[in-house]
């Protein structure tokens, strides 16, 4: 079994689709029913529109139907003679040291993609029974803002095949632990882009397609308020979802770019010799590439410097969240501070935001307590509206 990404030359109703998933058999055939999931799924549904979704598709399915190819298993044998469904097998192999010991989340993921492709194939015609089974599980409550509309009782259907899984601890940097990581960082603009992110929650891919033209010169901006709303557009740059978004940067913040703009970026624009449209360049004057994972071996590298063996790029992002909806909520304003968290993070729901109070009775008092002081001015004047 292998895995290919397709050209421009892979077509659906006439329009071109790069960078596909096709799986091929070890006989040289296409796998049929995978690819009409596929197709059904990521385009013709319209629900998943990141490519990286495409990936993630056709590596996890690229997977199973590898490893039933090498078992010489037929995915379609999906009946109760087996000694354990083909799934529970499937997912014993990938915690075994020969399946990779894998984390009970990603094998958990797999089995996720894994249950919609039966289910598919179910409705389809081409196994006669989905091979798990549907059970009860308890699950812990919201508390506070969403506890009064919470209709669950604490329950929830999930697939028989799944793994429990510990609760994700969310990793926050304090104010002393931030300032040291930025201390760590020696080149201009990856301090900047650090910077940014811990003051406005900004994902990686974000970040590296940040557009030049969001930047403005703060003495023009006429609002005598200590941050700039900046309104992200997804025709300008990469967004999760691709769902429009404003945030607030802090006016100190704004002043430094509109510096780093007019010295730094543009030396580092003569380099290329081209003109470029995203804010933040590398050292050879172009635009990082691969969605800016190499910011990821900056705060890394950074972090170590520091003393932080933890942090990654989305820490920073858990760490602008955290610290905001602390400080907003210190002024008696929960409803209010969820939702703004919310709307600046480009959450779906704010089920998602609410995860963020689980920290605050885990956290040191310290780690809580005076943080960029930028963060604190916003979150009290959006507080009084």
């Amino acid at each position: 079994m292998d895995l290919f990404f397709s050209t421009d030359k892979f077509k659906v109703n006439g329009q071109s689709y790069t960078g596909f998933p096709i799986l091929i058999a070890a006989e040289g055939q296409v796998a049929e029913e995978a690819l009409d999931f596929c197709i059904t799924h990521l385009i013709k549904r319209g629900r998943v529109e990141s490519k990286k979704s495409w990936e993630t598709y056709g590596k996890a399915l690229y997977q199973f139907f590898g490893w039933c190819e090498a078992n010489a298993i037929d995915w379609r044998d999906v009946g109760n003679d087996r000694e354990a469904t083909i799934l529970a097998e499937f997912r014993d192999w990938n915690l075994s040291e020969e399946g990779g010991s894998l984390a009970a989340r990603t094998v958990n993921a797999r089995l996720r993609l894994l249950c919609a492709f039966y289910r598919y194939a179910c409705n389809r015609g081409w196994v006669e029974s989905i091979p798990y089974d549907m059970e009860t599980i308890t699950v812990s409550q919201p508390k506070g803002f969403l506890a009064h509309v919470d209709a669950s009782g604490g329950e929830r259907v999930s697939a028989d095949v799944m793994l429990k899984t510990p609760r994700t601890v969310i990793r926050v940097l304090s104010k002393h632990q931030s300032l040291d990581l930025l201390n760590a960082i020696d080149n201009p603009t990856h301090k900047l882009i650090v910077r940014l992110a811990l003051t406005t929650g900004l994902r990686r891919e974000e970040l590296a397609t940040f557009p030049l033209k969001y930047v403005i010169d703060p003495a023009t901006y006429s609002k005598h308020r200590s941050f700039i709303r900046v309104n992200l557009d997804p025709k300008d740059m990469a967004i999760k979802r691709k769902q429009a978004r404003g945030i607030d940067v802090p006016r100190t913040v704004m002043e430094d770019l509109w510096q780093y703009v007019i010295n730094e970026r543009h030396r580092l624009e003569s380099i290329s010799g081209q003109s470029q449209h995203t804010l933040f360049l590398t050292a050879d004057g172009v635009p990082y590439a691969n969605d800016g994972a190499a910011f990821l071996d900056v705060v890394k590298k950074a972090g170590k410097a520091a003393g932080i063996p933890y942090v990654n790029v989305h820490v920073l992002r858990h760490t602008y969240a955290t610290h905001t909806l602390y400080a907003m909520m210190q002024a008696k304003a929960q409803t209010h501070a969820l939702l703004y968290v919310r709307d600046r993070l480009g959450h779906a729901s704010v089920t998602t935001t609410e995860k963020y109070l689980h920290c605050f009775s885990e956290l040191e008092d310290a780690l809580m307590n005076d943080y960029q002081s930028e963060i604190d001015v916003i979150s009290r004047e959006v507080a009084c509206g």
